[in-house]
């Protein structure tokens, strides 16, 4: 019987497995690993976008496997670990060479997939080859290579080298996708090297963390949202009071505070030395009141140049790029809204593009635009860097706008710079200044909450499931009918936050 047989015959009586996306849950928050096994009640629901996410990882796996074609893929489902373990075997006792999903488990009940198993012609070890949608390495998907290592190791595998293979910003689709062109094959074996002998001792402290029936204690912290956004941080920040430092302070400033036992912003001292805009926060939630400094809101109105052309876009960023001259992730525009406004407190003007049909939108985009947005005047974008960029990318693209495209963002002014610098801020706000935050505020009587389309992430993927062909004719007019709303508020928005400030 050889290593691999013995080892995954040799389970712990009543031994605690352990997947890799628990092992990774748990080296995030081991608080968090508990609640998954003994309180999954608790997680928040999964969202409509992380599924969707979900999905895309799966494709952009499968394109991947194109680069190691004619392998064998193990179907047993994901829970099914012991038949994918005798499934892996049994495809190596038949020759294969490449293995899509090979599955092993260690004696100390550490089991995971490897998306590509492979072996190299006359090789005597095994390649371990994991898949990400990202564009590089992070540090987690050390994690997960080292925690793979292991198990396959453990399992008796002799391992080559361990690979990340990830998407290839560089690339640039040109017809049909090159798949040897869209991935990037990155050798990790020194990270995984360094980081191979502290899992034993994660895993058994993981381990005897779970089979404790009392809930771990554990501070809330940055730790709550990176890597991932925690399913269950609802539940532990259900307690937290709406002024604890943790929603308003970050990094050093955050850690400074709590080192000096100070947990809510009513309790920071009045000679805490930190940035101006930080001290606006401080005191408008203390006393209760909007700061609004006139001064501040003058020069910034003096920037103004009638008419007024409000403007606002949605992108998509598709992991594998859907057009010619795309890269992956790269921002698609397909939709604008622009409100005009001729004189102070005139009358408003509103013309919109949407980008109906499975094609690329952007030299429609780009000619619509540019028609419409006149040649003097000011353009009010919120988060300017982000509309100037796509105006540059499509100005590269198509040369023949690229002279108007400049001249729009010349004329750009970013209305989002006096609630950032908090030249005005309302308590409300609750330290953001992102348009979500800041329409309710300071124009109560507008929101978002009605709408079915409400931020930018959801409207990418509803269009991107609109040019899909999966969707009805129906559900196509009604998500269509929706993103023209959703669009349409953002900049009725901008209109509004100007009158505001004018009033000011």
């Amino acid at each position: 019987m050889d290593e691999r047989r013995k080892s995954t015959n040799l389970p712990e009586k009543r031994q605690v497995r352990i997947s890799k996306s628990q092992y990774i849950k748990g080296l995030q928050c081991p608080k968090a690993l508990w609640l998954y096994r003994h309180r999954p009640d608790l997680a928040a629901p999964v969202t409509d976008a992380k599924h969707r996410l979900f999905d895309s990882g799966h494709a952009v796996e499968r394109m991947a496997w194109e680069c190691f074609p004619a392998g064998m893929e193990i179907t047993d489902p994901y829970y099914e670990i012991d038949k994918a373990i005798a499934s892996t075997l049994a495809m190596i006792d038949q020759g294969a060479t490449t293995i899509y999903e090979a599955t092993a488990c260690s004696a100390s009940g550490a089991y995971c997939r490897i998306d590509i198993l492979h072996k190299k012609q006359k090789a005597e070890k095994w390649d371990l080859i994991e898949i990400k949608q990202s564009t590089g390495v992070k540090d987690y998907h050390v994690d997960d290579m080292s925690f793979q290592r292991h198990v396959f190791e453990s399992a008796g595998f002799p391992i080559g080298d361990s690979f990340l293979m990830h998407l290839n910003n560089a690339y640039v689709r040109r017809g049909p996708l090159e798949y040897d062109k869209l991935f990037t094959l990155e050798n990790c074996n020194a990270p995984v090297a360094a980081r191979l002998p502290e899992i034993p001792l994660q895993l058994a402290a993981l381990k005897k963390m779970i089979r404790t029936s009392k809930e771990p204690c554990r501070a809330i912290g940055p730790h709550c949202s990176s890597p991932f956004e925690c399913e269950f941080s609802n539940y532990c920040w259900q307690d937290i009071p709406a002024t604890a430092v943790h929603r308003f302070f970050t990094g050093r400033q955050l850690e400074a505070l709590l080192e000096r036992e100070i947990h809510d912003i009513f309790d920071v001292p009045p000679d805490y030395a930190g940035p101006k805009r930080q001290q606006i926060l401080l005191d408008a939630h203390k006393n209760g009141k909007s700061h609004i400094d006139p001064s501040g809101i003058n020069v910034f109105l003096k920037t103004l140049q009638y008419p007024l052309y409000f403007l606002d876009y949605e992108t998509i960023f598709p992991a594998v790029p859907l057009f010619d001259e795309s890269s992956p992730y790269q921002q698609i525009p397909f939709q604008f809204s622009l409100h005009i406004q001729k004189t102070p407190g005139g009358s408003v003007k509103h013309i919109e593009y949407l980008h109906t049909e499975p094609t690329d939108p952007r030299t429609g985009f780009a000619a619509a635009l540019v028609d419409a947005c006149g040649e003097t005047g000011s353009v009010i974008v919120y988060n300017q860097g982000f509309e100037s960029r796509i105006n540059r990318e499509l100005g590269a693209l198509l040369p023949e706008y690229k002279t108007a495209l400049d001249q729009i963002n010349a004329r750009m002014v970013d209305l989002l710079a006096p609630f950032r610098s908090r030249i005005v801020y309302h308590p409300a706000m609750n330290g953001s200044a992102s348009l979500k935050a800041v329409l309710p505020a300071l124009v109560p009587e507008l929101d978002y909450d009605g709408l079915a389309i409400a931020d930018g992430t959801t409207a990418s993927n509803m269009y991107l499931h609109c040019i899909s062909g999966k969707c009805t004719e129906p559900e196509k007019k009604q998500i269509f009918t929706d993103l023209r709303k959703y669009c349409t508020m953002d900049t009725w928005a901008e209109v509004k936050l100007i009158e505001f400030l004018y009033r000011k």
